[in-house]
């Protein structure tokens, strides 16, 4: 038998500022090292910056397989998840068309389309709350090229995309 479903985590209110590293943690150390996992959230180290990205918060999924299942009774030792999302005693589940599309959208995120010349706001960071210029777009998208001018010194930079926010004028 071919598993495509996916079992639906939801994570606990309860637990405060959870990312993606304690998320992947508490998976792997309730289902093992061998599950098959989605978080929908991204997060990459670019230099010094690191770029997020969050599709959807409070859930993640696992793979419905039968060593997932038998790992279920795991999950109350894991303060981070609140359950398996459920309806009339059977598990709800999404399948692999949906985790794919899900998978497309939160990779799309992670690309801004800026206009060379434009102003833009840095929203974390070193530059953080600095306007600049875009002078170029790198990655797909995914890291602009920013011309910040200070009193003393003009400076370039390479920052996520995710961190930038267009400003109007």
């Amino acid at each position: 038998m071919v598993y495509s479903n996916w079992l639906i985590l939801e994570l606990s209110d309860l637990v405060e500022g959870v990312g993606y590293r304690e998320i992947e943690s508490a998976i792997v150390t309730t289902f093992g090292d061998g599950a098959d996992y989605f978080i929908p959230i991204h997060h990459e180290k670019m230099g010094s910056y690191t770029s997020t990205s969050t599709l959807m918060e409070g859930y993640a999924f696992v793979k419905d397989t039968p060593e997932a299942r038998a790992s279920i009774i795991n999950l109350r030792d894991q303060r981070i998840f609140a359950r398996i999302l459920h309806h009339s005693g059977k598990f709800q589940t999404v399948d692999a068309q949906t985790i794919a599309v899900l998978k497309r959208k939160l990779k799309n995120s992670l690309k801004r389309r800026f206009v060379l010349g434009s102003k833009v706001f840095v929203m974390e960071g070193v530059f953080k709350n600095l306007t600049g210029e875009v002078i170029g777009i790198e990655d797909d998208g995914k890291k602009v090229m920013v011309k910040i001018k200070r009193v003393s010194r003009e400076m370039i930079a390479p920052i996520p995309a995710t961190l930038l926010r267009a400003v109007d004028g």
